[in-house]
């Protein structure tokens, strides 16, 4: 009976090392591929994301809640990196407008300076219509914009590892769900590593 006991034991350790120790980057599965980054950063930095893992979320100046809420939760997914000891150059968060006909470079720098985000790796990104459109199809992203003006879009973020594959999804901030930030924070870890 107590070698039973003990097999269990011994059994039950080690998947709990095999789920603690395997590479979870290995869990999260293809969803797709970005063929092409077709914008321009607003502030005129160079766009070098390559080879690093980013945050890919899409937003737009005019919006009333979720991307300002998310935005604000997101700033917290910095410091939690921080915390991790991985530099602000390791990995991007990029922010992309859906209504650049809108959204000039000098309303999105002022946005992105009243929103108080100054860090060197969140890049706010703007194209033409016809490209941004083109983009959001390789994340299956939608949104519409309506006769006032006003876009309606899906609310989800995208982790995409440094070849530039669309590994997992994640939730904005939509009422009184939050971002999970530990979840994304573990997932670009993952990638760095």
């Amino acid at each position: 009976m107590l070698k039973i006991v003990w097999s269990i034991i011994v059994l039950t350790l080690g998947f709990v090392a095999f789920y603690l120790f395997w590479p979870r980057a290995l869990d999260l599965p293809q969803i797709g591929t970005v063929k092409e980054w077709p914008f321009t950063e607003v502030n005129g930095k160079e766009v070098s994301h390559q080879d690093k893992p980013k945050l890919v979320t899409f937003f737009f100046t005019n919006c009333p809640d979720v991307c300002p809420m998310t935005f604000i939760e997101l700033k917290e997914l910095q410091e939690a990196m921080q915390k991790k000891g991985i530099a602000d150059d390791a990995y991007s968060i990029l922010a992309v407008t859906l209504d650049p006909e809108f959204d000039t470079e000098e309303r999105i720098r002022q946005y992105a300076e009243n929103m108080g985000i100054a860090k060197s790796n969140w890049l706010f990104l703007r194209g033409t219509e016809e490209e941004t459109m083109q983009f959001t199809q390789s994340f299956h992203f939608t949104y519409t914009k309506n006769a006032e003006g006003f876009v309606t879009h899906s609310t989800s973020m995208y982790i995409v590892d440094p070849k530039d594959r669309i590994r997992s999804l994640h939730n904005m901030s939509v009422g009184t769900r939050r971002v999970n930030i530990e979840e994304i924070a573990d997932q670009l870890e993952q990638f760095i590593n």
